[in-house]
């Protein structure tokens, strides 16, 4: 089964704030699931949203030291 989270976990986790993710979940961008009274975000629906709106943050979560590594290898010129 796919990870779930709550608006906690993603205010947290992307150092945002729950308003933001209210916003978000109001203009459409940001896919939810209602559970009774509770509302969860599917792992991919995240992902997508995280690439779309915040690229920096999903490629700062998604860089590797090997990609730090040749980025720095090119720069300087090794």
């Amino acid at each position: 089964m796919k990870e779930l989270y709550t608006k906690t976990d993603l205010a947290e986790q992307l150092s945002v704030s729950i308003g933001t993710i209210n916003n978000h979940m109001k203009s459409g961008n940001l896919k939810y699931l209602k559970i009774g009274k509770a509302v969860r975000f599917a792992d991919d629906d995240v992902e997508q949203w995280i690439r779309t709106h915040y690229p920096v943050k999903y490629m700062s979560k998604s860089i590797t030291q090997e990609d730090v590594d040749n980025i720095k290898s090119s720069i300087l010129g090794e």
